[in-house]
């Protein structure tokens, strides 16, 4: 057991830093009245309680430790295994939130928790995986693609959106001061 835990030190601290991450970065506009200041942190921080917000707190902290691991590592490929690990981590959540939108009787907060560590986890695990591969180097490029279309898709999305079960604001309060506007 403690050579598995020596072994997998790296993947365990940084998993578990993005998870704490992410989950703080779900208060970070809670207490603040300005709504400009809510809109300019609405491009990282979620601004209200839709679906689609949350998925700042899996794709930043995922972008950000892939960045970050890249650079103290030295190895590109960490970047390009956590775009893909973050990806996989969005999906597997917008996945895991349309099925329990339909079949839900508990309280939502009782899945979507559990479910937020669950797809991290899994994202966290796809991307040290992914991190021993070559592939990673040859595809660089297409992985800065990917993050820049990424980071923009949940930028615009953020201030631009249709209707749905990913949009709906689902903290009940319709006057709560991070309801924003479309």
């Amino acid at each position: 057991m403690k050579q598995w835990f020596k072994k997998h030190l790296l993947e365990i601290v940084t998993i578990t830093i993005v998870i704490l991450v992410g989950t703080a970065m779900h208060f970070v506009t809670t207490y603040i009245s300005n709504e400009t200041v809510v809109k300019i942190l609405g491009v990282i921080f979620p601004i209200n309680e839709c679906s689609w917000e949350h998925m700042k707190m899996i794709w930043h902290p995922m972008l950000v430790a892939g960045i970050v691991l890249a650079i103290m590592k030295k190895d590109k490929k960490y970047f390009g295994a956590f775009v893909v690990g973050g990806l996989f981590s969005v999906c597997l959540t917008i996945t895991g939130f349309a099925f329990t939108q339909s079949f839900t009787i508990v309280s939502k907060l009782f899945i979507d928790i559990p479910l937020f560590i669950i797809c991290l986890v899994a994202g966290g695990i796809l991307s040290f995986h992914l991190a021993k591969s070559e592939a990673m180097n040859k595809y660089f490029i297409c992985f800065i693609v990917l993050a820049v279309l990424m980071t923009a898709l949940i930028i615009t999305l953020t201030y631009v959106h249709g209707e749905g079960f990913l949009f709906q604001d689902n903290s009940g309060l319709e006057d709560h001061h991070h309801h924003h506007e479309h």
